[in-house]
């Protein structure tokens, strides 16, 4: 995903992290195929807030803008997977 799709997600998106890179993810924490929903951009700080539920808990996840280059639109990666199984 770029900045500028990162800049456009809407409250309540979900992604999906396609990358994960352990200078700006634990490992510990996340892995490929974790889902965050989209809360809120924090340009004061340019941060981007995602709630991540795991289990009985949710938690707000802070990252930079940079984290643009870790994730994709959920209903990108459904959309395009479905069109690769249908050999379009």
């Amino acid at each position: 995903m770029t900045l500028d799709e990162l800049k456009t997600l809407r409250e309540g998106e979900v992604v999906v992290l396609t990358k994960v890179d352990e200078k700006i993810i634990d490992y510990h924490y996340y892995k490929i195929g974790d889902e965050l929903v989209f809360y809120r951009f924090n340009d004061d700080i340019s941060s981007v807030d995602f709630v991540r539920t795991s289990g009985e808990y949710a938690s707000v996840t802070h990252f930079s803008y940079e984290f643009c280059h870790y994730i994709e639109r959920k209903i990108e990666l459904e959309r395009n997977n479905k069109l690769n199984s249908l050999g379009i």
